[in-house]
């Protein structure tokens, strides 16, 4: 009965907003991904792609707001203990999970009945950070639970999943202890990895959980109505949402053909009705810029994966005659920067670079180190002289050449090197294919944590790059959770890509977001992948 009458009421709003259209409720929101998730398991997934989803399909025990602050979810009260240990969180009564009718054609009508009036517990919140704790999962966030008490040693095999600090007294109260106090643990439980999962479904799917619309229950502002891999993703209005925030739009429609060059027109014609544009982009006419988000990079990129860049001594003799001063003019919506970890990435509750502050690392300007370095790196590949290439854009152009000669004076005649212009976009291309040897280009963070940015890099990422060394750094820093640990952890991954000359940076720069005139109220937070779409409106 009470989904009847939901309906009912939802059809009386669709009438009486029919002659409101510069509410926009009802419009279609329409939002470029580059590819399509490759799971929307909340516990495992690990791309952009699929955290923008999951976002705006799954409800945690708490949410932000479009002002960012910390609101109720499912839960919808907490507390905290003395000691900062204990979290005890109240779920509202008879929050129901979306089934979607679709889901008949794969499980029968029996299966669908029981779902779709399916009660969420404080038991699915149990489950799911069981889940993502547990080694059998492998998710690549688990150790964003590493707080949580006993999570760690049960992720290393250590203990089992039913002594991790997350219990259900009762169906409406959930109670999760921390190792440590935790000042933006509320903050982390709006992350994809703690959304909650129904153990009975999730082993119904057979290992297809997340795969396709058929294979998911939602419980967010919007459900997953439709799902095409190769083309488009579409999420429809949840009118059972529970949430403390009105659901405007009636469908997000997400396609899967990003282009930075393309994107723009898209943007100002209306077909998109918002992206997040690279920096060094051009502003699209007929749009607003939302936010600048110093997520990027930029500087000399090697490819270790080729036949000669592999060479650890060939790249550190090449980054340690680079001059700096050659590239001390910053552009535009740039600063320079020592560092390779974004500005907008913390550790813990500490902002990553402003509190490494002067300890950056760095790359000393040593010429004379440097002809060591190359002499030692062309005896152990056993060659005479060594071909490179540079893709560079215009605007650097004159700059590079400049170093080019002090990389001829240095390297003599073992080095043959020339220059290759290209637009920022073909040097983008080029480089996630692989297709170069040195560039001068940028890498944009899609995540707020330096951890998880890092990370991103251990199993070779856009340079191509991969070390045992640099995995064991990495696998201690999923370990820990103090901000001093962590703060160290970041330092220590962050000066050993430096050290190992897989990349040069020179400047710190911001990817905007930007939207069509005729949308307002896409809320973005820390990164590419924390957009909700709940209270957008397109004005048509």
């Amino acid at each position: 009965m009470r989904r009847f009458l939901s309906v009912i009421l939802a059809i009386a709003m669709l009438l009486s907003l029919a002659s409101c259209a510069r509410n926009g409720d009802n419009g279609t929101i329409r939002y470029s991904l580059s590819k399509s998730p490759s799971t929307l398991d909340p516990q495992y997934a690990g791309d952009t792609e699929a955290h923008v989803i999951i976002n705006n399909t799954f409800e945690g025990l708490v949410r932000r707001s479009a002002e960012g602050e910390i609101i109720p979810g499912i839960a919808q009260s907490w507390s905290i203990s003395p000691d900062s240990l204990t979290y005890t969180f109240i779920l509202k009564p008879g929050t129901e999970w979306y089934c979607p009718t679709s889901i008949k054609s794969e499980f029968g009508e029996e299966f669908y009945n029981k779902f779709s009036s399916e009660k969420l517990t404080a038991n699915d919140f149990v489950f799911a950070m069981r889940r993502a704790v547990s080694p059998a999962t492998n998710s690549p966030s688990a150790h964003r639970l590493f707080i949580i008490e006993n999570a760690a040693e049960i992720h290393a095999g250590h203990a089992d999943v039913s002594s991790l600090g997350v219990t259900a007294p009762d169906n409406n109260t959930l109670v999760i202890k921390l190792l440590e106090p935790c000042e933006d643990f509320l903050e982390r439980l709006t992350e994809s990895v703690f959304m909650p999962c129904n153990e009975e479904f999730f082993t119904a799917t057979g290992g297809r959980y997340g795969l396709s619309n058929k294979h998911m229950l939602c419980n967010g502002p919007f459900y997953v109505s439709s799902w095409d891999a190769e083309t488009t993703l579409t999420i429809r209005r949840n009118n059972y949402y529970a949430g403390e925030q009105t659901v405007l739009p009636s469908l997000v429609n997400f396609s899967f053909n990003y282009n930075a060059e393309k994107i723009g027109n898209e943007i100002a014609i209306g077909n998109v009705s918002g992206a997040f544009l690279p920096p060094d982009s051009i502003i699209p006419e007929n749009s607003v810029v939302v936010q600048n988000n110093p997520n990027s990079v930029f500087g000399f990129f090697f490819n270790c994966s080729d036949s000669s860049l592999k060479n650890a001594n060939l790249r550190i003799a090449l980054s340690s005659s680079i001059d700096r001063s050659l590239f001390a003019q910053a552009p535009e919506n740039s600063d320079l920067t020592d560092g390779f970890v974004p500005k907008n990435c913390s550790a813990g509750s500490l902002n990553y670079r402003d509190a490494v502050g002067g300890q950056t690392p760095k790359i000393n300007f040593d010429t004379e180190a440097a002809k060591e370095f190359w002499k030692t790196g062309i005896s152990e590949l056993g060659k005479d002289k060594v071909q490179l290439t540079v893709l560079c854009p215009e605007w650097l152009d004159s700059a590079v050449r400049n170093q080019l000669q002090i990389w001829q004076k240095t390297m003599g005649i073992s080095l043959g090197i020339t220059i290759e212009n290209k637009t920022p976009s073909e040097i983008r291309t080029a480089v996630s294919k692989g297709q170069y040897q040195i560039a001068l280009t940028g890498t944009e963070s899609a995540y707020s944590s330096a951890v998880d940015f890092l990370a991103s890099f251990r199993n070779g990422g856009l340079f191509r790059f991969s070390g045992e060394d640099y995995g064991m750094i990495i696998d201690r820093l999923m370990t820990v959770e103090s901000d001093d640990e962590l703060l160290g952890g970041c330092f220590t991954a962050e000066n050993y890509i430096l050290q190992q000359a897989v990349c040069y940076p020179l400047y710190s720069r911001s990817s905007c977001f930007v939207t069509s005139e005729d949308v307002e109220g896409i809320a973005v937070f820390d990164s590419e992948s924390s957009i909700s779409f709940i209270g957008t409106k397109r004005f048509d």
